[in-house]
């Protein structure tokens, strides 16, 4: 039986200080191997003390870069309507995606990255990947700023556009093909899994197929219920379901990289 390795990615580290309690109980208890941290949000700082004070330096930390949600770290992009409101914070719309960018929308939303990658290192956190809240990131007129920075900052992984689940439409099966295996650079620039997704789509697959030494990014969203209780973003049970898959694959191993 091929051995296979799996990345369990807390993702928005940062976002507030109650989700970072619970990514960090997420991390103690042995089943999330790596977390991303958000640079512009209100728990930026608490979450920086929080890794320092529980001796997570030699945790692997990723910079989730964000053009979503909250405000910016950089004056340009304040001028991109695309990106930014009147009140300078960033604008989120599901439904729009940005496949070109003009000149200086793309300076704007380099800076603005390079920006937030700066403030981690500040921090004393020497970034290890690289993903992006909703996932921006897989836009294809941001992902090769993305790229470059990761090259500039010497950063080994890149996160892939899902690639597992439920069968997207065909439209969506070619963008995520040529996506991760061109718009994301090559296996010289970055060190990336072969498979990404969240839980439910790591179930999906696994129903289906075997990993045959092939390496798995699981995204999670640790978050506590009205109980306490850690919990993914779709509120079931966190542990239970990162159990069961490991359970069900005897050759699947955490591990924090590969």
């Amino acid at each position: 039986m091929a051995f296979s390795r799996l990345i369990v990615n807390a993702d928005g580290l940062g976002i507030s200080n109650t989700v970072n309690r619970a990514i960090l109980e997420s991390i103690e208890s042995g089943l999330v191997t790596s977390t991303s941290i958000m640079a512009n949000m209100p728990g930026f700082e608490d979450a920086v003390n929080l890794l320092r004070e529980h001796g997570a330096s030699n945790l692997r930390v990723g910079v989730h870069l964000n053009l979503t949600a909250g405000y910016p770290l950089s004056r340009a992009i304040l001028d991109c309507p695309r990106f930014c409101n009147d009140n300078g914070g960033f604008i989120y719309d599901r439904n729009r995606w940005f496949f070109l960018l003009n000149h200086s929308e793309k300076r704007a939303v380099y800076e603005e990255m390079k920006a937030q990658i700066e403030r981690v290192l500040d921090a004393g956190i020497v970034p290890t990947h690289l993903d992006s809240h909703h996932h921006l990131h897989t836009w294809w007129g941001v992902a090769p700023l993305v790229c470059r920075l990761g090259r500039e900052y010497g950063v080994g992984r890149i996160r892939l556009t899902r690639n597992i689940g439920r069968p997207p439409t065909l439209a969506k099966r070619i963008y995520k093909t040529l996506f991760n295996k061109w718009r994301l650079g090559n296996r010289q620039d970055f060190r990336n899994t072969d498979y990404f997704g969240g839980i439910e789509d790591v179930n999906i697959f696994c129903r289906q197929h075997r990993l045959n030494g092939k390496t798995m990014e699981i995204m999670v969203h640790p978050r506590f219920n009205e109980e306490g209780e850690l919990v993914d973003h779709d509120h079931q049970n966190l542990y239970g379901r990162l159990w069961t898959i490991l359970e069900k694959q005897p050759a699947l191993s955490l591990s924090a990289n590969f």
